[in-house]
């Protein structure tokens, strides 16, 4: 057998979030003589995933952030590094930002050039008129266009997204065996936390980044809090606004019954220990960790910006953002009131979020797509 084809995965850093724990659910799950990842990072930092990947045969390349200030730098850099670099596949995760990629990739020859849409927003802050602008060109570059929802893949590439045959919605697919309700865990994480059986246990998984919508979701665990007393809030992730969310945490006097857990790789684990996930996000590509947690059967109460497909099971409900606290609440205890905890990783699979499955289209998909 000859050597493997390498894709190269286009990413910010490799840190442990979500479009970065799905590439590398499918990255573990390949046959690594058939194909194999590597890297092109825009921090010049060490990722979450990094040793793994090393240790799995990958190689990474550490490169600056793009940036408008340096933009023509970056765009010498690319040509640069697709001059000494022979890449068939390139693979590019940077939502509008992945045109100036995929521009210089096709410059230099690349056959397969894939724009993978992970969102279906823009963070607010200055650097939304770049990205605007970026996204102006998104289809011209691309030979094949993914998305991990189909909002998602209508909010970067437009209709176009409907008609073109090469478009995909490619499932946030997952380890459904790892999410699977465990009651041992169940007991573990429990006794770990310090929770009897009367206390109510609310989770919330995602970066401490605007769009996770903090304030809403201490607004809602606040009102809830008053009513029952016996109730705990834990965040799992790290992000730039870390420190604001502590602070403003403190400032709602919750700082006794929030807990910040940071990034783990144990998240699974300690679903199993929680009662509801609480996931009022102002916008999401898709929205994986609700899926987990039905597979772990937690009740998921969600903002209504969350695509229709992580509607797997009766678990979840949407609630508008514009909807008063009071009816996120209610809507919260009604939840816990009425589930009964049962795992839901055989639904959740035959949905087609089965990660095995998954990673073997992809790997199909990259072999003959080079043909």
């Amino acid at each position: 057998m000859g050597d493997p084809i390498r894709v190269l995965q286009v990413v910010a850093k490799m840190e442990r979030n979500g479009y970065e724990s799905r590439i590398m659910d499918i990255y573990r799950n390949l046959d690594k003589e058939k194909v194999q990842f590597d890297f092109y990072t825009h921090r010049k930092e060490h990722g979450d995933f990094d040793d793994e990947i090393i240790s799995m045969g990958g190689v990474i390349y550490y490169n600056d952030a793009i940036s408008p200030f340096h933009f023509f730098r970056y765009l010498k850099e690319l040509d640069s590094f697709f001059e000494t670099h022979q890449y068939s596949i390139v693979h590019a995760h940077l939502n509008s930002y992945c045109a100036w990629v995929l521009f210089a990739a096709k410059r230099h020859g690349v056959k397969v050039r894939i724009a993978h849409s992970r969102n279906s927003g823009f963070d607010p802050g200055w650097k939304t008129i770049f990205k605007r602008a970026s996204k102006i060109f998104i289809n011209i570059p691309p030979t094949h266009r993914f998305a991990c929802s189909k909002n998602a893949g209508i909010w970067l590439f437009g209709k176009k997204f409907l008609k073109d045959k090469n478009s995909k919605v490619i499932p946030n697919a997952f380890n459904c065996d790892a999410f699977s309700f465990n009651q041992n865990f169940r007991d573990e994480v429990r006794s770990e936390l310090g929770l009897s059986d009367e206390d109510v246990a609310i989770v919330n998984v995602g970066r401490l980044t605007p769009p996770k919508n903090h304030r809403m979701i201490f607004a809602v665990f606040k009102r809830f809090y008053d009513r029952n007393h016996n109730s705990r809030l834990y965040l799992f992730g790290d992000g730039e606004l870390k420190e604001q969310i502590v602070m403003l945490a403190e400032e709602m006097d919750l700082s006794k019954c929030v807990f910040f857990m940071g990034n783990r790789a144990d998240v699974f684990r300690y679903l199993n220990g929680m009662d509801a996930m609480l996931f009022p996000s102002i916008y999401e590509g898709f929205g994986t960790v609700a899926v987990e947690a039905q597979c772990n059967g937690l009740p998921v109460l969600a903002s209504d910006v969350l695509p229709d497909e992580t509607r797997v099971t009766d678990l979840i409900k949407y609630r508008s953002l514009e909807s008063s606290v009071d009816l996120w609440v209610e809507d919260l205890e009604q939840m816990l009131k009425n589930t009964s905890r049962s795992d839901q990783s055989c639904v959740i699979k035959e949905a087609g979020y089965d990660m095995k499955t998954n990673s073997m289209n992809m790997q199909d998909f990259y072999l003959t797509s080079v043909e």
